[in-house]
């Protein structure tokens, strides 16, 4: 190292003896430029997700229901679809021929359709041929009584009844005065019975033109979960004589039930018992027709309880409507100005008890009565043991009226034979 060092030191002094020296540049630093940090850019907040458009489910409802009833009737269900976001075909079906109507159906392989607009008769049949789903809906608190009953049995409801109908009035010709009684009645139609003219008419040989006097009386058609006939009662003793004291009124010559429709629109009957649904037959017969109408008499010191029935919003067993299509279809029809609405349109009663005493109600004689035996009226309950009581009650009930049977045989009679009817309904 050190003889390396005394090398080097030599070998400068001899080239510094043989040239200028070069002067040693300073050394410079480079400038190297700054890279610029970018500012981030923000990046733009995406806009929300559009807001998905309800798509409206498919159903179709089959309507059965006369054909002057249709128009308003698809006129409310597709304003209540439009608002449930449900898209709906309405079929019009001839109400007499509904459950032919749906076994043709079933036959050529056409789809069952997903809910059903009838009546409870209707639903009788339905649920006979097992064609019903039970709803799964809350009906709301005022539904009217009678109503509830036709439409559910025991604890199961198979229909969301829409309106109130089917209730019978008294009517009378302006030259006579309606009665209070049931006594009245017997005296003031005697009274007007002469060979030219009818005391009184009504549906003779129908179980409904027995009901109101029976319920009044304590009476019923079944026990009150309508598993059994209870027709063998004095209350029905009472009531076969009066419809028997009654009968003594009609008239002479022929007592049909188009008979005494007939008489009375010509002003050949005084009185007569029938129903809200016969107008259509009266303004056939005669486009003048004028008529009293009148609450049902009392009868032994109780208010006369006619029959009640209406239209119903069912499930068909396979159908694809949900338990939330229905209820947001219900919600819809149960809003007072569509039950109103309905009830103007058709000439019935809301199926809610709250709107009995609307205005548009109690303007409209026809329906104005009608409400006054809507709270109280009872309901034929879906059941066999209803319908057998009526074939039991029918059986005999033309005959009890017109006097060719012992009055007090009759009733366990009616009572025999709805007994039979059950069991042969019950057997396998």
């Amino acid at each position: 190292m050190i003889r390396a060092a005394a090398l080097i030191g030599v070998v400068a002094l001899l080239c510094t003896a043989c040239a200028a020296p070069t002067p040693t540049p300073t050394p410079v630093s480079p400038i190297v430029a700054a890279t610029p940090v970018p500012t981030p850019t923000p990046s733009p907040t995406p806009p929300p997700p559009p807001t998905a458009t309800p798509v409206a489910r498919r159903l179709t409802i089959l309507v059965a229901e006369p054909d002057d009833a249709q128009p308003a009737i698809a006129a409310e269900l597709q304003q209540a679809a439009q608002i449930a976001t449900l898209d709906i075909t309405i079929v019009p079906r001839n109400p007499d021929g509904l459950l032919l109507s749906l076994a043709t159906d079933q036959m050529l392989g056409l789809p069952p359709p997903d809910l059903i607009w009838a009546n409870q008769e209707a639903l009788v049949g339905l649920l006979a041929d097992n064609a019903l789903a039970p709803l799964n809906v809350d009906l709301p608190l005022d539904v009217l009584p009678g109503l509830q009953a036709i439409a559910q049995t025991d604890t199961t409801l198979w229909g969301a009844p829409i309106t109130a109908q089917d209730m019978l009035l008294l009517l009378y010709q302006p030259d006579r005065i309606p009665p209070a009684t049931t006594t009245e009645l017997v005296t003031l139609t005697q009274a007007a019975r002469t060979p030219e003219r009818a005391g009184f008419v009504q549906g003779w040989g129908a179980a409904r033109w027995l009901a109101p006097w029976l319920y009044a009386a304590g009476g019923a058609f079944t026990t009150p979960d309508g598993t059994q006939p209870t027709l063998d009662t004095p209350a029905m003793t009472a009531t076969l004589t009066l419809l028997r004291d009654l009968y003594r009124a009609a008239p002479r010559n022929g007592d049909s039930y188009a008979h005494g429709q007939r008489l009375l629109v010509q002003g050949m009957a005084a009185y007569a018992i029938d129903g809200d649904w016969a107008w259509s037959t009266y303004q056939t017969i005669s486009d003048t027709f004028q008529i009293g109408i009148a609450p049902l008499p009392t009868f032994a010191g109780a208010p006369a309880r006619p029959l009640i029935g209406g239209s119903l919003l069912m499930r068909h067993r396979d159908g694809k409507a949900t338990t939330d299509d229905i209820t947001a279809l219900l919600a819809v029809l149960y809003q007072p100005e569509v039950q109103l609405r309905l009830s103007a349109a058709l000439g019935r009663l809301p199926a809610l008890g709250s709107l009995l005493s609307d205005p548009s109600i109690q303007s409209n004689p026809r329906r104005a009565v009608a409400a006054a035996h809507a709270a109280t009226a009872p309901g034929l309950p879906p059941t066999p043991a209803a319908r057998c009581a009526v074939f039991g009650i029918e059986s005999y009930l033309y005959s009890a009226t017109t006097g060719d049977l012992p009055l007090n045989d009759i009733p366990a009679k009616m009572q025999q034979a709805a007994l039979a009817c059950l069991r042969q309904y019950m057997q396998p």
